[in-house]
């Protein structure tokens, strides 16, 4: 008994010298051995553990525990009083920077289409993408395509990416550019918002110059001439002599674009840009989220009844009614990016950059062909024309310059866009008003951005190739069937026109010498190569027409000829030849179009 009991001594004495954990150990393992004590260790692991994973979520949401980020998710009211979703805008950065509710009416669809967070969205995306292509990415002359051919055929999804990096691109100009017309439509930029407007223009500015500035790194054809054609618009910014010497040497690094245009285009796309993009978001976001808000719908804001105004500014939190909505938004939108480049869309790479050939029909981006389409100006500089012929004042020699077009007017149009809000601040005190945002109030204001809208569509049009630009008649019909480079279409993000032969392909291209003259007529079921012959005996017959009716335009007799065949292991030499009788001096009368498509070669 004795040596029992001393042994039981030596025990106790024993596990009180343990650490805690392992007395606690030692009391768990003792509980296990009655029913009651199994109970006991069910429970105090069940509640541990929930103590453990709500102590976690607390930790990670910022002050939410389990049962009310449930209730977040769910829509529900919260759990806990006072509210906990309160306390994650003062601990949580992602939420500090959100305000912590929005009046109700600011958040309709309908009166913000999202414009301003789809533009913040895609300027995300281009950011992540972007990172991406630098990891293979080379800045220089002679790797830059190279490159960008290891991207798009061995780096795992890297055309995937590059595509994405290509939609966001043209998205983000043109969410900004509208989210810039709503905001001018709805009256948005009025008191307090002035300063808003101010640094949306500039960042409309700025998403204007990063996405030119990316146009040149593919250093193909396409990215070579197009920004050759922005750039020379900087080699007339007055005086010439000293700011288009200047201008010209900051952008190109030289007379031409090579290695150091190349690196300094680089260097501001994903450095200098980004850097002042961020800064000036920041703080024309603040703004918005922390100053004055989103502003209401005029009618409502303005309305006479004080049950509509009082509906409008009811509060509407952030957490759960926003946040679910915005993570809706973006797994829709960043959905339908990959999907549209997954299976519609392929970023174009045309071949590599040749300073010494200029492609046909090159035209700077989709954004600035409103520029080139002043230069074409089929209205004004007419008039003007007249004006000095019949009266002798000459404004063509200020309009019809590329100082004036290219740099003094954008410019100007620039500034005003930036003064707008002081303008209209300054127009209702002229008239002695009360400032408003209601259409009926604004129908000047509205009508001259509808109108300045609708010239600048009419102008890039007319910047495109489709107007006043025309090569030989023969050159012509090349490009229209086998296009030189594929030709990007005015309007962004649809299929670049690589022509219809391409298009059809090695296997839809039959071998053969084929007299178009014999394909004046197809029938109804015809066959796409058959359809094909018949189109290009229709543009051939059209200039002999056109010759019949004028010694200056079209083709005398002409002919054409389409010639299909085998060239090496899978790979079909095609010629289009098209033949007419010379009425000039050093008329050759004779013109051919050839390329070479590979079995594996695809235009979709």
């Amino acid at each position: 008994m004795f040596e029992r009991k001393g042994r039981g001594n030596f025990f106790t004495g024993l596990i009180d010298r343990l650490p805690v954990g392992l007395k606690n150990l030692f009391g768990f393992l003792g509980d296990l051995r009655s029913p009651d004590g199994r109970q006991r260790a069910a429970d105090q692991t069940r509640n541990t553990a929930w103590k453990v994973a709500d102590d976690t979520t607390r930790a990670v949401s910022a002050g939410m525990g389990i049962a009310d980020v449930r209730a977040l998710f769910r829509g529900d009211p919260p759990v806990e009083k006072p509210n906990p979703r309160y306390k994650v805008f003062t601990n949580a950065f992602f939420a500090h920077i959100r305000p912590r509710y929005y009046e109700k009416s600011s958040t309709k669809f309908t009166h913000t289409f999202g414009l301003g967070f789809l533009s913040a969205l895609t300027f995300a995306v281009e950011g992540v993408t972007g990172v991406i292509l630098m990891v293979f990415y080379i800045p220089s002359q002679d790797q830059a395509y190279q490159s960008m051919v290891k991207i798009i055929s061995e780096v795992p999804f890297g055309q995937l990416m590059r595509d994405i990096h290509r939609i966001g691109a043209e998205l983000m100009v043109l969410f900004v550019g509208l989210h810039m017309l709503r905001v001018y439509l709805t009256g948005s930029y009025k008191h307090p918002r002035q300063f808003t407007w101010v640094t949306g223009v500039i960042l409309l500015v700025l998403t204007l110059a990063l996405s030119f500035s990316g146009y040149l790194l593919p250093w193909d054809q396409l990215a070579y001439w197009a920004v050759t054609i922005g750039t020379s618009m900087a080699k007339s910014a007055p005086p010439k002599e000293i700011m288009g010497v200047i201008s010209n040497l900051l952008m190109r690094g030289g007379d031409t674009i090579g290695q150091n245009g190349l690196l300094r285009f680089y260097l501001v796309h994903v450095i200098l840009f980004p850097a002042i993009a961020a800064a000036l978001i920041s703080v024309h976001y603040y703004r918005v989220s922390r100053l004055h808000g989103i502003s209401l719908p005029a009618g409502e804001e303005e309305s006479p009844d004080p049950n509509v105004r009082k509906a409008a500014k009811e509060r509407l939190d952030y957490l759960p009614d926003i946040l679910t909505k915005e993570l809706m938004w973006i797994a829709i939108a960043v959905f339908g990016m990959v999907a549209f480049a997954a299976f519609a869309f392929n970023a174009p790479l045309e071949h590599h950059a040749d300073p010494f050939r200029t492609p046909l029909h090159t035209t700077a981006p989709w954004y600035f062909l409103w520029l080139q389409g002043m230069l074409k100006d089929p209205v004004l500089l007419p008039m003007l024309r007249m004006l000095r012929d019949f009266i002798g004042i000459d404004l063509v020699q200020f309009y019809d310059s590329a100082s004036w077009q290219g740099i003094i007017l954008p410019t100007g149009l620039a500034l005003i866009a930036i003064i707008i809000p002081y303008i209209d601040e300054w127009w209702d005190r002229f008239h002695g008003r009360t400032s408003s945002r209601l259409g009926k109030n604004r129908k000047l204001g509205i009508s001259m951005g509808l109108g300045f809208t609708a010239l600048l569509l009419v102008l890039t049009y007319l910047g495109t190739p489709y107007f006043g630009v025309s090569a030989p008649p023969a050159v012509e019909i090349g490009q229209e069937f086998i296009p030189e480079e594929c030709v990007l279409p005015p309007i962004p993000l649809l299929p670049d026109n690589c022509g219809e032969v391409r298009h059809l392909g090695y296997e839809g291209l039959k071998n053969g010498t084929y007299d178009l003259a014999q394909f004046a007529t197809a029938p109804s079921d015809a066959k796409p190569f058959d359809a094909l012959l018949v189109k290009m005996q229709g543009a051939v017959k059209h200039q002999a027409e056109l010759a019949k009716q004028s010694d200056t335009h079209g083709l005398e007799n002409a002919q054409g000829f389409f010639v299909v065949e085998d060239w090496q292991s899978n790979v079909k030499k095609v010629t289009l030849r098209v033949t007419w009788t010379p009425r000039e001096l050093g008329d050759t009368g004779t013109f051919e179009k050839v390329i070479y498509l590979h079995q594996d070669s695809a235009y979709e």
